[in-house]
């Protein structure tokens, strides 16, 4: 139906625990879950998680000896990466060029040699499906860039600090706790619109 954007809800276990359902545009579960688990700080990048669809649930396992961390207990990010606003305004060229006419945010990552896109309804959940995604495709999260076709607020830059990634760019608004945030954590907050900008650890931008 004309102007109707489709939205599903996704049910979903952990270790055989119900869990809150995730609100997605029905596409890309696996990369949802598996990127929702590092974003939230349930799991790390490396660790060893098995996705399945059983029964019309999905069934998501990983170690129970995995600690679930806050954001204010994170360590700053000791990648040395850094990049050029010129490549984050290209980036961010190509995550608003996408057809967003289906309501959907987009969120792109890239490492030079790997690049994902990830979409939904959610700002939140398309940075999630982007992170899952770069776990299945061998991206290196600790060497990326991550450019969303939305605002970066303070849970985006949580999510993002979960999962390692050092420059977060947007043409969008940035949030004030976001910066502040940022700077703790050594990553790299830019806007690149009209007068590009960078708000946080500007040394990772050449």
């Amino acid at each position: 139906m004309s102007g109707i954007m489709h939205e599903e809800l996704l049910y979903w276990q952990l270790n055989s625990r119900a869990q809150r359902a995730l609100l997605y545009n029905g596409q890309d579960e696996e990369a949802l879950l598996r990127g929702y688990l590092i974003t939230e700080g349930m799991a790390e990048p490396e660790d060893d998680v098995t996705i399945v669809l059983k029964d019309g649930l999905w069934q998501v396992l990983k170690p129970e000896s995995t600690k679930t961390v806050l954001l204010d207990e994170l360590e700053p990010l000791a990648s040395p990466f850094c990049t050029c606003m010129n490549e984050l305004g290209l980036l961010c060229n190509q995550v608003m060029a996408l057809d967003n006419s289906a309501g959907l945010h987009a969120v792109l990552l890239s490492d030079g040699a790997n690049m994902v896109i990830g979409r939904d309804v959610g700002r939140h959940n398309a940075l999630d499906k982007a992170v899952g995604k770069a776990i299945q495709s061998g991206l290196k999260l600790e060497n990326a860039v991550l450019c969303s076709s939305g605002r970066l607020s303070l849970e985006m830059l949580s999510k993002a600090a979960f999962a390692g990634i050092p420059v977060l760019a947007t043409c969008k608004q940035v949030g004030s706790l976001c910066v502040e945030y940022a700077e703790r954590l050594n990553i790299a907050v830019c806007c690149v619109s009209k007068e590009p900008i960078c708000y946080s650890s500007s040394w990772r931008i050449l």
